[in-house]
């Protein structure tokens, strides 16, 4: 079975996508006079796979760019390396089909390297991830450099353990409410939701803290594999303490009286599944510090949550 990634520059996901600092000498795009660029979209990227024998695709986005790039009417070649610091090794963790890229017009002088990120083989979680650095090493035109903030890319790949439960998930009942009031229902939440699982019993959720206009969080529950009963842990799989939109994270175990408005009983943490169908309900929340204003209190979320089956 095949997977497919591709990475846009949509939010630069953290979790994921972070830039690096470079010498102040290299040509970059920040300069008004200079060559024309040639770089990768980001600087570094996180490659997150379930190690179940399956290989999965992503692509790397070459770009084009620089102070007279607009009237640039030509074609030209990129030739990407693999640099020899990289800890990731082809034939076991990756595949590079390709080492050339071809920029032209007529495709906006964009283009994807693809790379095959390999699991046959590989047993979760391992100690260090493997690490593949990926160089522009020659560009056929040149009068075109190397942008110096993004003429390298680090591709991080996270070895993720199997289960039934990872997947990308749709909200089919949810609310949520601030400081008591009902603000937000299901048709708020995002079409989207990705879970991950990282072995023994922890999963990621990515991106969204419930609701969609709760972007850009990361957090982390507990799914007892004999019971299904879910749970929150009070902190992440790297020891920092657990936050929802970096506020301290809140449950039903936890905080009582200030989780009123959601289903709190037996049920209302619990993973089933039932054939193709895995369904999360989940209660959890955050607690806003009072700002004298009164804007401090509890924000509680509750969600069920339906798996999407392609």
């Amino acid at each position: 079975m095949k997977n497919y990634i591709k990475y846009l520059s949509i939010l630069c996901v953290s979790l994921l996508f972070t830039a690096c600092l470079v010498d102040d000498d290299a040509a970059s795009d920040n300069n008004d006079q200079g060559p024309n660029l040639v770089g990768f979209l980001d600087s570094s990227v996180n490659a997150s796979v379930a190690a179940d024998g399956s290989t999965t695709d992503i692509l790397m986005t070459v770009t084009f760019s620089g102070p007279t790039s607009s009237q640039f009417t030509g074609d030209f070649d990129v030739t990407i390396s693999v640099d020899p610091s990289s800890t990731a090794i082809e034939g076991t963790h990756f595949m590079l089909p390709s080492n050339t890229l071809s920029l032209s017009a007529s495709t906006n002088y964009i283009a994807n390297l693809p790379l095959t990120i390999l699991t046959e083989g590989i047993l979760p979680p391992l100690d260090v991830n493997p690490v593949l650095t990926l160089v522009i090493s020659e560009i056929s035109d040149g009068s075109i450099v190397p942008n110096g903030r993004t003429s390298s890319i680090d591709i991080t790949i996270e070895y993720l353990c199997f289960s039934p439960v990872t997947g990308r998930y749709r909200a089919v009942s949810a609310e949520y409410y601030r400081i008591g009031e009902l603000n937000f229902t299901e048709s708020d939440w995002p079409d989207e939701t990705e879970i991950i699982f990282l072995c023994g019993t922890t999963y990621r959720v990515l991106e969204y803290f419930g609701a969609e206009a709760f972007n850009d969080n990361e957090w982390y529950f507990d799914i007892d594999p004999d019971t299904g009963e879910i749970t929150y842990p009070a902190t992440t799989p790297t020891g920092d303490p657990q936050l929802g939109n970096d506020q301290p994270f809140i449950t039903c175990q936890t905080n009582a009286g200030d989780m009123t408005n959601v289903p709190c009983g037996p049920g209302s943490n619990i993973m089933t599944i039932d054939g193709d169908v895995v369904t999360l309900n989940m209660t959890y929340g955050y607690l806003t510090p009072d700002d004298g204003e009164g804007n401090g209190g509890s924000r509680e979320f509750w969600q069920v949550m339906e798996k999407i089956v392609d």
